[in-house]
């Protein structure tokens, strides 16, 4: 079986001396697109290449029997995916969708689609039904009952594949026990949001001060977009002055410009591969902020983390995983490690076993598309009290 993963950039190669728009346009646009891609990867041993979402489909039929597409959030008024559609349609393979979600700007409205994307949707479940197979894996109920009004299809109510990158058991275990040894969170990672994001300023301004500090630094993680992200890749001098302006106010307005310079070039970083992305966060007792794969990447690297919500979609992204998180609007206090430690609720064994049973539903869809899974989601699946014991750190 030669399982072709469609993506952006196979490898981002030596990242450190490229160009950014070049790794920008690589991420998708947002670094978090990077964990469910590590996720389907992870989980799919047969993946042979990774071809770029332009390649013709004369070339991904001649090399592929079967073809995965690593979702986001493409079902919303925010795309227009008619020339993947036309693209799609002339692929001659399976293609199977992995994480598939709809964004709008509340979960109590229907999601509205441009013709574009309508069409893609539209030729994607086509391609299911000519196999005979349930070729959707959606990031939640939500996208779930959307495509089932837009279309009448039924598809598998599934999560996001960035929770399977460490596939060993007892992980919710692990990160509680070590959280609970703590008396307090030292070294803080914040996972950064938008300038434009007034309602998570005040908390982000206040975890961002913790995060400074002398004896335990922490790091500043941005995800997106890409004035966000430039200020991690010493480009700050790239963006425009009125943006710099407005990043500096929504992250340390009490510094001028040229500290405000100094300071992103001392705190802020951005990752272009998840081991790497991963092995910083484990440097750190806590990561948290307004963005979900920063925390889902902590928590898969065995660290305590919390998405502070401000939307809900990107809290139905954390129950459907259990990642801990925090309304923005219930955050009012001023917060501390000590409040902090108060607020993140985490039990362990209940992590393990929503793992567990998630995992057995990933396994059952990836079979049923005739996809070999790894033998550790397997393991997972079939996890059990006494395999999912703690393991020593």
């Amino acid at each position: 079986m030669r399982v072709v993963l469609l993506w952006s950039m196979a490898d981002p190669g030596l990242y450190s001396n490229a160009p950014f728009d070049r790794l920008y346009a690589g991420i998708g646009h947002n670094n978090g697109n990077l964990a469910f891609v590590a996720g389907a990867s992870v989980t799919l041993p047969d993946i042979v290449s990774i071809l770029p979402w332009h390649t013709a489909p004369e070339q991904i039929n001649a090399e592929a029997d079967l073809v995965v597409l690593p979702c986001a959030n493409q079902l919303g008024a925010h795309t227009d995916l008619g020339a993947m559609a036309e693209l799609l349609g002339r692929i001659d393979v399976p293609v199977v969708a992995l994480g598939l979600g709809a964004q709008t700007m509340s979960r109590d409205e229907d999601v509205t689609l441009t013709p574009g994307t309508a069409a893609w949707l539209d030729v994607l479940i086509a391609n299911g039904r000519r196999f005979g197979r349930n070729n959707i894996y959606t990031r939640g109920p939500y996208a779930t009952e959307q495509i089932r009004k837009l279309t009448g299809a039924e598809v598998v109510t599934g999560s996001c594949p960035s929770q399977f990158i460490e596939l060993a058991p007892g992980l919710g275990r692990r990160i509680e026990s070590r959280w609970q040894a703590l008396d307090l969170p030292r070294s803080i990672a914040v996972a950064g949001g938008h300038q434009a994001w007034d309602k998570v300023r005040v908390i982000e301004q206040q975890l961002v001060a913790m995060m400074m500090d002398p004896v335990h630094p922490g790091v500043y993680v941005p995800q997106s977009m890409g004035d966000m992200i430039r200020i991690s890749r010493d480009l700050l001098h790239e963006v425009e002055p009125d943006v710099r302006e407005r990043i500096r106010r929504h992250l340390m307005p009490h510094y001028t410009p040229e500290l405000f310079a100094a300071w992103c070039n001392a705190y802020a970083r951005s990752f272009y591969d998840v081991p790497a992305w991963m092995d910083e966060l484990r440097r750190h007792d806590l990561t948290i902020g307004p963005r979900y794969h920063g925390a889902a990447l902590a928590i898969q690297a065995g660290r305590m983390a919390c998405t502070i919500t401000i939307d809900s979609r990107t809290e139905e992204l954390c129950r459907q995983t259990d990642v801990p998180h925090l309304r923005a609007e219930d955050m009012t206090g001023p917060l501390t490690r000590s409040t902090l430690q108060k607020l993140i609720r985490f039990d362990g064994a209940a992590f393990d076993a929503g793992r567990q049973a998630r995992a057995a539903t990933y396994l059952a869809f990836l079979r049923e598309n005739g996809l070999r899974p790894a033998d550790g989601l397997v393991a997972l699946a079939a996890e059990t009290e006494a395999t999912g014991a703690i393991a020593a750190e």
